[in-house]
């Protein structure tokens, strides 16, 4: 007999086929079972796993042994004209053919009852969070596109409140404004199964509003509507929106949102200001305007002062000097909380703009209560990211950072957070593929980083090359950057050189920003003494500026790579700020230890 037909015989090949159909739907069962159940990935993994090592212990057991009226046998034990293997075979046969059935039920259902038919007007609920993106609403008035913009973005809040519904952040959504880009080419750059789309025609206090919720995998419509209201109803437009999203896609809506004011013209006032401050670089002082004609119409508006309050953080190092600013948006976020104590954003930025009593700790505590009270708010993401890089925990705001790319994977912010998180770590390689990404993305501060870390590291040839090429697309870094590269890093004129390129570029900058940019040369090519000459004229003794205080605790922390805060005057710094108060309480950053009672940075 050939050992082919000894297989067969033995019922090894029927045990085998068997035994993969029953682990296929036994598979798809955990599947199903551990999604709804919320177990983590690795239990299907390990059960998978499991199935996979059980095959050869199957198939050895049927060569091996033989089931006989008395029990189980070994096979050479069994006397061949008392065998019933044949009688088992049948019944293998049997039970292969039930598994099959169900097994193709399964695909069956799947296929069929599991996914939406094509003209079917509502989703089945799938397991795992549902996932949308809301596009930029088109404007079909004659004016500008703000309340329109406006109007996106606060829907886009509303559906972000919703636990069970993961909502693709501003930035990312926006990107696609005034395109015409593939739905599915948007659902894999944002990472979400539905867009939201629509426009809006305004006129005098007349609307008209469009909306639509499309499957992106398919392209079909799942839910539209056509709103014909006065100004006043945009409040129950917003709430028939949302509830109808939440009805499609099978979602809970665990509350309706409250009015922040009941006064429609403010109201339209206030989502034109939100879209400017999204829009404009530096200069928010259109959305100022815009949110103090909506605080004249209605002047318990407390979210319209929470919004002033971000409006002056934005224009702090732009049109405004820090200490100004400062004082304004304390006073607006404080004046917000009178009205509202509940609104998460203005606590935040009230404790991180105390004119008296600001300090780190207050500033990491209330923005940690922030994302706490909001863990999808990109803002307060980006701002705790921000925060813990610039107070040394490289590996927590990692994690932040991850958490923002994942909600905004098209912002420069979560992924500039991410990629300095790498680099201050070590961990250049992750770093440079974070960079490269986003210089897809077209973001020229990605190029200025390469360059600057290779400079650091002392590869002046690379950081030439990198800077050559984002010279020719970007203009950002010195015109003959060879030539600039080559004179900084003369060990002989290179400092002078520096000195003097420095002295001349601040004397015609306009902004902070134009003025802390430059001397950041002298720290990069490692005049660590002349950067600290260069850097105490911004932040002279006495003073406690707020943000020349986020600069330079940023640069010392980011680039500790640099030898900066194993500087003498780095201590100094670091204790006018209190920088232990928070390290005490949080315990020490990633750079740093505790010896002899001081912390010491490396």
């Amino acid at each position: 007999m050939s050992f082919f037909e000894e297989l067969k015989r033995r019922n090894v090949v029927r045990v085998g086929v068997a035994y993969i159909i029953i682990g296929w739907v036994l598979a798809q069962v955990a599947e199903f079972a551990f999604e709804n159940f919320g177990a983590p990935e690795w239990v299907l993994k390990t059960f998978v796993a499991v199935l996979l090592l059980g095959l050869p212990l199957a198939l050895f057991f049927a060569w091996a042994f033989e089931m006989t009226p008395e029990g189980l046998k070994r096979e050479k034990d069994v006397d061949r004209s008392q065998s019933i293997t044949a009688r088992t075979g049948r019944k293998l046969d049997r039970l292969i053919i039930g598994v099959l059935v169900v097994a193709v039920g399964l695909l069956l259902a799947d296929r069929f009852v599991f996914e939406t038919a094509p003209n079917s007007t509502e989703v089945i609920a799938t397991s795992g969070q549902q996932s949308i993106a809301v596009l930029p609403f088109a404007n079909m008035s004659e004016d500008n596109d703000h309340f329109a913009d406006g109007l996106s973005e606060e829907l886009l809040n509303l559906l972000a409140k919703m636990p069970e519904l993961k909502v693709a952040g501003r930035t990312s959504a926006f990107e696609f404004k005034g395109r015409n880009d593939d739905l599915r080419e948007i659902g894999d750059a944002l990472g979400v199964s539905y867009v939201l789309e629509g426009s809006v025609r305004r006129s005098v206090d007349r609307l008209r509003i469009t909306a639509q919720l499309i499957k992106v995998e398919d392209g079909f419509h799942v839910w539209s509507d056509t709103y014909d209201r006065q100004m006043a109803d945009i409040f129950d437009i917003q709430d028939d929106v949302a509830g109808a999203i939440t009805e499609a896609l099978k979602l809970r809506l665990t509350s309706v949102p409250d009015r922040p004011t009941e006064n429609a013209e403010a109201y339209a006032l206030y989502l034109e200001a939100l879209a400017v401050i999204e829009s404009i670089d530096g200069d928010h002082r259109p959305a100022i305007e815009l949110l103090d004609r909506a605080i004249a119409l209605d002047p318990k508006f407390a979210r319209a002062y929470e919004a002033k309050a971000i409006a002056y953080w934005n224009v702090t190092a732009f049109t405004m000097a820090a200490d100004r600013a400062q004082v304004l948006v304390y006073n607006a976020s404080r004046r917000a909380l009178e009205l509202d104590p509940s609104l998460v954003g203005a606590r935040a930025f009230a404790a991180t703009s105390d004119p008296e009593g600001w300090s780190w700790l207050k500033e990491v505590l209330a923005l940690d209560e922030a994302v706490t009270a909001e863990p999808d708010n990109p803002q307060t993401l980006s701002a705790l990211a921000y925060d813990l890089m610039t107070a040394g925990y490289f590996r927590e705001a990692q994690g932040v950072a991850r958490r923002h790319v994942e909600i905004d994977p098209l912002s420069l912010n979560s992924n500039w957070n991410l990629s300095k998180s790498y680099y201050a770590l070590g961990e250049d390689e992750q770093a440079d593929q974070v960079w490269d990404r986003m210089i897809e993305l077209g973001y020229a501060d990605a190029y200025a980083a390469k360059v600057f870390s290779r400079i650091v590291a002392g590869e002046f040839e690379q950081a030439i090359e990198l800077g050559e090429q984002s010279v020719r697309l970007y203009g950002n870094l010195p015109a003959d950057f060879r030539s600039f590269v080559e004179n900084a890093s003369d060990p002989d004129t290179g400092r002078d050189f520096l000195v003097e390129y420095v002295n001349d570029e601040v004397s015609r900058a306009t902004n902070f920003l134009e003025q802390i940019n430059p001397r950041r040369w002298l720290l990069y090519f490692g005049h660590i003494a002349e950067y600290w000459d260069a850097i105490e004229e911004l932040d002279p003794p006495g003073s406690k500026s707020w943000t020349n205080a986020e600069n330079l605790e940023h640069l010392g922390m980011i680039h500790h790579r640099t030898g900066f805060v194993r500087h003498p005057r780095y201590r100094e710094y670091q204790q006018k700020y209190r920088m232990a108060d928070l390290w005490n309480q949080r315990g020490g950053p990633d750079i740093c230890s505790k010896i002899d009672g001081e912390w010491v940075c490396d």
